[in-house]
């Protein structure tokens, strides 16, 4: 499934200080606010429609921690949660080649999961692609996919998507760990590594 030309993950050159950024504009849409800074870089997740609830979605922004376990508790569901459409390989793989198609043209895709239900990542969008616009693409370009490619139809992805700006390199390193973990975390595989759909068995 193309595992051949899929690269890697890239480093962080420079963590930005978000307090030293100014906010962008056009910071909310749908049910969730969403706080952007150019050259800044962020925990991202989405999930398949049937996976999460809108409530629960609505309920994400009010925790003010930068701990990834409690940041992903109100941005991912339960590891079982819906169809789990993504544990079929064809479609995890559509997923993961959407992910990367742009690695260090639009981004720079610093580690990535996904999950059976839904995907999280690290990413530093570069300043003339904005985070909201990446994350539609990802989610147009794989919704076409996969519906194509498994003969279905209809919504695939929650309406919106969860971002969260990372305060320090500190809090980045966590992210990176939590998101490559998060397999052995639901106890899909012994180790982060083992997880056929992720950056840490590319490093």
């Amino acid at each position: 499934m193309c595992q051949e030309r899929r690269p890697g993950p890239l480093p962080l050159e420079r963590f930005q200080n978000p307090r030293e950024r100014p906010f962008a504009t056009g910071r909310s849409r749908n049910a969730l606010p969403h706080l952007y800074k150019v050259g800044c870089s962020y925990f991202v997740t989405f999930c398949l429609q049937d996976a999460v609830s809108a409530k629960a979605l609505r309920r994400q922004h009010l925790n003010e921690s930068d701990e990834p376990h409690v940041i992903a508790g109100r941005s991912e569901p339960p590891s079982a949660a819906g169809t789990c459409l993504l544990q079929r390989p064809a479609a995890a793989a559509i997923v993961e080649d959407g992910l990367l198609h742009f690695q260090g043209e639009r981004f720079a895709l610093h580690a990535w999961v996904v999950m059976p239900n839904h995907v999280h990542g690290v990413i530093t969008p570069f300043e003339e692609f904005p985070l909201s616009e990446i994350l539609h693409s990802w989610k147009s370009f794989t919704s076409n996919r996969i519906n194509r490619e498994l003969g279905r139809t209809g919504t695939l992805w929650q309406a919106d998507s969860f971002d969260h700006l990372i305060r320090n390199e500190e809090s980045f390193s966590k992210f990176v760990a939590y998101t490559e973990g998060n397999p052995v975390a639901a106890t899909l595989c012994g180790k982060p590594e083992a997880w056929a759909f992720s950056s840490a068995r590319l490093r």
